[in-house]
């Protein structure tokens, strides 16, 4: 189906659901992926990270999804359905790593398609990712567990990071500086994990 035809299909639901009641909808009504953060070395163990500011990249409206946010488990990042990707960046706030040459970009490459959900909750967009992309500054890896998002409350992407569960001197740390390798510093990067904050 063509985006016209998405648009002509959405405004035909749209039309029919003006005469309709609204009040039975139980289902989520839109389709937004979820992604996670967890360590590398531990992927069964999710990760609370401090100071880290998401926005979007060529976005036409304000697209700050967390800005300078702390204990952060996992964040939303929509995609837009007039487009064939959306791209994101992850600044990470802490000293030392606020430069933007440590930023990561995330690209997700998708195809969208207009779904129907029922008389009550109405149309939506639901998407299926065909390339995920981005930078390893921080950032470890991404995966994508569930290549079709739809309404449903799925966690989609997992993002990892190496943790140190030591902090390490101030001699290794300036080593790893040094080598590009500032993700290893727990002392810097601050990320901790949920189980130890119970």
């Amino acid at each position: 189906m063509s985006f016209i035809e998405g648009v002509l299909f959405l405004c035909a639901c749209c039309l029919v659901l003006s005469n309709c009641g609204s009040n039975g909808c139980v289902d989520n009504r839109s389709s937004i992926p979820l992604a996670q953060f967890y360590s590398y070395d531990a992927q069964e163990t999710a990760l609370s990270v401090d100071s880290i500011s998401i926005f979007g990249i060529g976005q036409p409206t304000d697209s700050m999804l967390l800005d300078s946010a702390v204990a952060v488990t996992q964040v939303y990042l929509p995609l837009r359905f007039t487009q064939d990707s959306t791209q994101y960046v992850i600044h990470y706030e802490q000293q030392g790593l606020s430069s933007p040459r440590y930023n990561d970009t995330l690209t997700f490459v998708y195809r969208s398609y207009p779904y129907f959900v029922s008389i009550d909750c109405g149309a939506m967009y639901n998407f299926v990712i065909d390339t995920c992309r981005y930078t390893r500054n921080i950032l470890d890896s991404v995966s994508v567990t569930v290549p079709e998002i739809t309404n449903k409350m799925w966690r989609v992407y997992g993002f990892f990071y190496t943790v140190q569960t030591q902090t390490p001197d101030e001699e290794s740390c300036r080593s790893n500086s040094e080598k590009g390798k500032l993700y290893r510093c727990k002392r810097i990067v601050s990320l901790r994990s949920r189980k130890s904050q119970k």
